[in-house]
């Protein structure tokens, strides 16, 4: 595919309709995503496209960072595209066409000529099992930036500002399980080693309300990595100090992409009638 200023090689076959699936190039625009068999086509529709960003609500900026919630219902057409070009890169993804109740979450990268699409994640409307991802792209040619954890860390954020806790959709693909172990055991490592100045006791519920996480994530991410252990008839969470340090210390040396929630403007497509209680960090102890 051409999109943008760059030219990449699909991974997977993505059903595009036959007389554009015979082509060995596609054409994309990176703004709205229409796709086209011809460079002259391409070109003409580039000098008319007047949008510069996707289209939907900008809920998040940072920098020349920013994330758009588009509707799939009110985008329909825009969301097919996605679809379609996030195939190339997912060998699981089996959405195309139906993507009315899916919300739609656009990474875009900024500059004079507009928002530069580099990736999203999407996720149900309404989650029987209380996803909070429901599957996840970054174009090729943005991987190895961060921008993964990122859209990772903000779908936490959401489920947060939600009052619940969230968890990607299973099974994961081993791509996604190895982004995901790694990015839950940064969460729960920064919650530990920070509530640990504090309390000599931690409970799992506690780590989940906060990271976002859900209860099972949080155990398999201390089970796997041998804190937590049986105590008679009960577990309990026995944590490695230094070993939670020197991760923690590793992983900011890095200097990795982190989502500042200060900079998030949303409210939940769907309003609970539950009361969400702000806890200070003594709270968190027992």
């Amino acid at each position: 595919i051409r999109i943008g200023s760059y030219e990449i090689d699909s991974w997977y076959i993505s059903p595009y309709p036959d007389e554009y699936s015979r082509h060995p190039l596609l054409y994309i625009c990176e703004f709205c995503l229409k796709y086209m068999k011809s460079s002259y086509t391409y070109t003409r529709h580039c000098q008319k496209c007047t949008l510069r960003h996707p289209p939907g609500d900008e809920i998040y900026r940072d920098g020349s960072i920013s994330v758009f919630e588009v509707d799939g219902r009110k985008n329909k057409i825009y969301c097919q595209n996605l679809c379609l070009m996030g195939k190339m890169f997912l060998d699981t993804k089996t959405l195309y066409y139906d993507v009315e109740p899916f919300l739609f979450y656009i990474l875009c990268e900024y500059d004079a000529r507009g928002y530069h699409f580099a990736g999203y994640y999407s996720k149900e409307k309404r989650s029987v099992q209380g996803y909070n991802l429901s599957c996840i792209m970054i174009l090729p040619s943005k991987q190895r930036e961060g921008y993964g954890k990122l859209l990772i860390e903000f779908s936490y954020l959401l489920s947060k500002k939600e009052g619940v806790s969230g968890s990607p959709e299973k099974p994961l693909s081993d791509f996604g399980l190895l982004s995901y172990r790694s990015y839950w055991r940064r969460a729960v490592y920064e919650i530990l080693l920070h509530v640990g100045e504090r309390a000599r006791v931690v409970t799992i519920d506690a780590v989940s309300r906060k990271t976002g996480m859900t209860v099972d994530d949080v155990i398999s991410t201390l089970q796997t990595d041998g804190m937590l252990q049986r105590k008679g008839v009960s577990y309990a969470i026995v944590v490695d100090k230094a070993r939670i340090e020197r991760f923690v210390e590793l992983a900011r040396e890095k200097a990795p992409r982190r989502i500042d929630s200060s900079k998030l403007r949303w409210a939940p497509f769907l309003t609970k009638n539950t009361t969400v209680v702000q806890e200070d960090d003594g709270d968190i102890s027992v």
